[in-house]
């Protein structure tokens, strides 16, 4: 096969990574690249071993997502979160141990997750969405392959990241085939969509194969008046100029247009009775004619690769990106004991631009017989500038809760907001095996962060350094059941400031966890059994002042129990249980129960298959979600939020080899229930139904 000629630029930048590759030739010397010894290598390895892995942006370099690696993690593939009918990531993860979805009910302009008890941090193929403020990246669900959940603290993936975990989202790339997908999608809510994936070979010989993906969707909130637009374009090209390099080019368009929800509301009428009923769900407290959303979000790199030997990789994964964003908010946050709400407004208007640049060398070294390493070396760098207008609170007429009547006028002004923040990393990690029995993974991190600039007319800077580490041991038995034992940190700088005007410290987490991995003979699936025990210091949280101030610590320790099996061919169960016992410091002498998240968590997600003539295929799902009790011990000391349970249900009818049809149904139900209250209390989600025509063909 002939490969693509490349120009000088690209000849270049290979004979740099040559000079990398080969800087270190002990590396270089410790590969046997004969056919005999790899051929004895594969035939002398366990069943059970650790491998490379070729996706690029993907964490299993530094964090191995292998069962049997002593970690808590989870990987879903495009088919498991389309069978949720997941429109956002915060649905996707509903069914996984440890993580409370839509704490502050649904959202049709950020997600909102969090991950044993804390926030988590956001991954766009291995690049950190690095949110300033109110300039969040919201990722398109359509456009992601494969959605991977690293559990607990843990700065060694990507760098600064929240104490909750890393959720890290490989976007759909180039494959070599020719490939196409077509979806509709119409329902509730009135609720349009349409969707293309399409994926081709451009050239004879086959070294260079491209893929577009493009989706529109409308759907109104559930607060009267609310409503969003988004249109999504990601085009990607691979490259291969010889068989060891391989260029992708990546790029992505998102533009979101409409009248955003806003659903905080006082614990008066929502949790607390008032003579004239409870607060209509539906009740827009906001201002229809004044709140809107204009985001406009775009990004452009590349993943680089090239095959030093059969063992050594080097990798570089840059991404620039940049965020425009203009909105408004009107929220409600107390009231007057009555009938009417007491609100406020936020105002943004700028924009977020950040290069993320990581250089990465991966290998593998067989010390003995029984004895392989697979280390990674490498340093990455990110440089984020945010500029434009804010307000985090402006004053806005109140409003009856029971008969809202909305124009009122008021000045939206902002103050400039300026933040300028640069990080650079440094890291090191290995996967060991050693035999067929004992599995570990160690790795440190060092890195520098810094930023400049104001919030509100406060000083917002910091300066900091960070090492972190994490290790980890599995010991892998013959029956079925492999118990480890973890640890790992992290570390996550904050930009903002309280309202006092203080900057805000960054993040400090650790976590201790033990646990067994099961995956026994009689048992056609796995089931993960942990204890977690999480430490984080200088927590955010609400204020009576509307801006978050930082606490002491927080903490939770809890139990996750996570099983995926398979009752027969056709029928597939996914089980997940989640205890946790979370606090956090209000001060140095009052700790309270942390809101928002509840004890226990429970869901069930069946599925049964039906094959029918003619090549076709029914399938049948149905879940269950069910959160405990929660209390916001501060501010609603005694109020207790009930507990609520949420059914689901999926029908898929595949017509043929091309054509399907699928109904999802969340909250089949409709059920009317408060999701949480930390200062503010929120309604979770109505019920979404939905019905998708698909056209797929290879």
């Amino acid at each position: 096969m002939q490969y693509a000629r490349y120009t000088p630029v690209v000849h270049a930048v290979l004979l740099a990574i040559g000079a990398i590759g080969f800087a270190a030739p002990a590396l270089a010397q410790t590969a046997d690249t004969t056919e005999a010894a790899t051929a004895n290598a594969k035939a002398d390895a366990p069943s059970t071993t650790l491998e490379t892995v070729t996706v690029i942006g993907s964490v299993n370099d530094l964090q191995s997502l292998d069962f049997y690696a002593p970690n808590s993690s989870a990987v879903l593939q495009k088919d498991q979160v389309d069978a949720l009918g997941a429109r956002k990531l915060d649905q996707a993860l509903q069914y996984q141990a440890g993580v409370v979805s839509e704490p502050f009910g649904a959202d049709n302009k950020v997600e909102w997750f969090k991950i044993r008890g804390f926030d988590a941090s956001v991954s766009l193929d291995g690049t950190p969405t690095s949110p300033n403020g109110y300039f969040v990246w919201k990722p398109e669900i359509f456009g992601v392959e494969t959605v991977e959940v690293v559990k607990g603290a843990n700065s060694l993936v990507f760098g600064a990241s929240e104490s909750g975990g890393v959720v890290n989202l490989v976007t759909k790339r180039p494959k070599k085939e020719r490939a196409l997908q077509l979806n509709t999608e119409v329902g509730n809510q009135k609720r349009l969509g349409a969707g293309i994936d399409y994926n081709d070979i451009a050239n004879a010989d086959g070294t260079v194969y491209y893929r577009l993906v493009a989706q529109a969707r409308r759907e109104d909130g559930m607060q009267r008046e609310t409503n969003m637009k988004s249109y999504y374009l990601a085009p990607s090209v691979t490259m291969e100029f010889t068989p060891q390099t391989s260029l992708t080019l990546l790029g992505s368009v998102q533009r979101e247009d409409g009248r955003p929800t806003n659903g905080f509301l006082p614990a008066y009428g929502t949790i607390t009775d008032t003579p004239y009923g409870r607060i209509d769900r539906r009740l827009n407290a906001g201002e229809p004619g004044v709140d809107h959303l204009k985001r406009t979000q775009s990004s452009l790199g590349w993943l680089l690769s090239h095959q030093i030997n059969s063992d050594w990789k080097f990798t570089q994964n840059y991404k620039y990106t940049h965020l425009d964003l203009d909105q408004v908010n009107t929220f409600a946050y107390g009231s007057d004991g009555d009938r009417t709400l007491s609100r406020g407004y936020t105002y943004t208007d700028g924009t977020s631009k950040s290069h993320y640049l990581d250089n990465r060398i991966t290998g593998k070294l067989k010390l003995s017989d029984s004895i392989q390493l697979l280390p990674t070396f490498g340093i990455d760098y990110l440089k984020s500038d945010t500029d434009g207008l804010n307000n985090g609170f402006g004053f806005v007429p109140g409003l009856d809760m029971f008969n809202p009547v909305y124009g009122a006028p008021f000045d939206i002004t902002g103050t400039p907001y300026g933040l300028h923040s640069k990080q650079w990393g440094a890291y090191a990690s290995t996967q060991l095996r050693v035999g067929s029995h004992w599995n570990f993974n160690l790795g440190f991190r060092h890195d520098k962060a810094k930023n400049t600039g104001s919030v509100s007319g406060s000083d917002a800077g910091y300066d900091v350094s960070k090492n972190s580490v994490n290790l980890g041991a599995m010991y892998i038995t013959d029956f079925g059941v492999s118990p480890y034992i973890s640890y790992s940190e992290s570390f996550k700088p904050i930009t903002g400031v309280d309202s006092e005007g203080r900057a805000y410290k960054p993040y400090e987490g650790k976590q201790s966890e033990i646990g067994l991995k099961m995956e026994p003979t009689w048992l056609n699936g796995t089931l993960t059994l942990a204890y977690f025990d999480i430490q984080e210091k200088n927590a955010l949280i609400s204020d009576a002042s509307n801006i978050q101030t930082q606490s002491g610590k927080r903490t939770n320790k809890g139990i996750e129990l996570q099983g995926d099996f398979k009752l027969g061919p056709a029928t597939a169960i996914k089980a997940a249980y989640t205890h946790n016992n979370s606090k956090q410091d209000i001060s140095a002498t009052q700790t309270v129960r942390t809101p928002l998240i509840p004890d226990n968590q429970v869901s069930l997600w069946l599925s049964h298959s039906l094959s029918l003539a003619n090549s076709q295929k029914l399938t049948v799902a149905a879940g269950a979600r069910y959160n405990g009790q929660t209390e916001d011990q501060r501010y609603s000391p005694g109020k207790r939020i009930s507990g609520y349970t949420l059914l689901d249900l999926m029908v898929r009818y595949d017509l043929s080899r091309e054509w399907a049809l699928q109904l999802n149904a969340r909250n089949l139900t409709d059920k009317t229930y408060v999701s949480g209250c930390d200062f503010y209390c929120y309604y979770g989600g109505g019920r979404t139904v939905d019905v998708q025509l698909q056209y797929q063909w290879k």
